[in-house]
């Protein structure tokens, strides 16, 4: 699939090529346009070349992120899984060095889809931090509840605040 994408693309651009050299370099350059719908459709002026953004109905859990981080760090291969704990060090239980807390968060923020800077990432160093971290981040607290969350994420999130109390 990838080598014949690269072939049509190699094979295209050579037709391509020098048309764009004959192109004046403004038209190359995108910019929004706004665009308006007749009355019929009834929708507002809209800006159209907008990247869109991720909007979910779903309010995260304190134990929907904490289950969603320790499954990453249990698929990554350098991690043990039966060695893994709320509380264990990256560095000195499991053995991980830096650049496997940059592949880390690079997992974390396509589970996310957030950006992780690397001055907040630097101070990884269990996953309870990281839980916390994105606790904070997507204002999730353990004794508050969404109203839209189901019944399952109820029952999860009293089982993880008794968890946390016995701590």
């Amino acid at each position: 699939m990838l080598s014949s994408t690269f072939r049509l693309l190699t094979r295209t651009s050579s037709f391509i090529r020098p048309v764009i050299g004959t192109l004046p370099r403004r038209s190359l350059f995108f910019k929004p346009t706004l665009v308006s719908f007749n009355e019929k459709q009834r929708q507002p002026s809209m800006i159209i070349n907008h990247i869109p953004v991720r909007q979910s109905h779903v309010h995260y859990t304190y134990p929907m992120i904490e289950s969603r981080v320790m499954l990453v760090l249990r698929l990554f291969d350098k991690i043990d899984g039966n060695a893994l704990q709320l509380d264990s060090k990256f560095a000195q239980d499991l053995g991980l060095d830096s650049l496997d807390i940059v592949e880390i968060t690079a997992a974390l923020e396509d589970e996310f889809w957030t950006e992780i800077p690397d001055v907040d990432s630097d101070h990884f160093v269990t996953p309870r931090h990281i839980i916390q971290y994105l606790c904070d981040k997507y204002d999730v607290y353990e004794h508050v509840e969404p109203v839209s969350a189901g019944k399952e994420y109820m029952e999860e999130a009293k089982a993880a605040a008794e968890r946390a109390h016995h701590h």
